[in-house]
């Protein structure tokens, strides 16, 4: 994985810049002048909670709930069964879902969990306010983590799929297609670019959101 882990794809322009200068080639790429007609946003950095490998920057409207960036990262990240989540603040307080993004202070931190039973956890950060031109969606995808590379543990081929019951073991769980056909094991899940990845039923169905290989070029 090496040097993917800190960086992605720019979905405004194709570029793959890094997680920690998205923000910065942004603003200097992206942010003309504000027009009349322009929709007031906050900016958000979300972000695995654990390990932070996986991450979006995002834009929303100041007037959508967190009920629409929910349903948003279940489309993305997350959706499997029908879970339940929820967003809190720090010391655990929740925060009701139809709360709008502008009762939120710019610069604090969220947390959201899917799924309280194999829970998937992520951290939210209200970066800045933006403004943008209007969109058919409220929430505007500007840049996600490259999908990261996992080689097959018995061949060392790009890996396909991650076994469940060698990683609950601890043991090294990645194989490709083929190898898989012969593994001991038969409870499989895809390798995917989310963070819940191998947990549950996630498959990533979803997700329409990948970037096309075709387009990508280094900043």
């Amino acid at each position: 994985m090496g040097s993917q882990m800190t960086k992605g794809h720019c979905y405004l322009c194709g570029a793959i810049v890094a997680k920690s200068g998205f923000v910065e080639h942004f603003d200097s790429k992206h942010l003309d002048g504000e027009k009349v007609d322009d929709q007031e946003c906050v900016l958000l950095k979300v972000e695995d909670a654990e390990d932070k490998i996986y991450w979006l920057y995002l834009d929303i409207p100041l007037t959508s709930t967190l009920k629409t960036l929910d349903t948003f990262l279940r489309e993305i990240w997350l959706e499997c069964c029908g879970h339940m989540s929820a967003f809190y603040q720090h010391g655990g307080i929740e925060i009701g879902k139809s709360t709008k993004l502008e009762q939120l202070p710019v610069g604090s931190i969220l947390f959201y969990e899917y799924d309280f039973g194999s829970m998937t956890e992520l951290r939210i950060t209200l970066l800045r306010t933006v403004s943008r031109p209007r969109q058919r969606k409220a929430v505007r995808l500007l840049a996600r983590n490259l999908p990261l590379r996992f080689d097959c543990g018995q061949c060392g081929e790009e890996a396909d799929f991650i076994c469940c019951e060698c990683d609950a073991m601890e043991e090294y769980p990645f194989l490709c297609e083929k190898c898989m056909e012969s593994h001991e094991h038969e409870c499989a899940l895809p390798v995917v670019n989310s963070p819940r990845m191998g947990v549950c039923g996630y498959c990533g169905e979803y997700d329409v959101y990948e970037f096309p290989d075709n387009a990508e070029k280094e900043e």
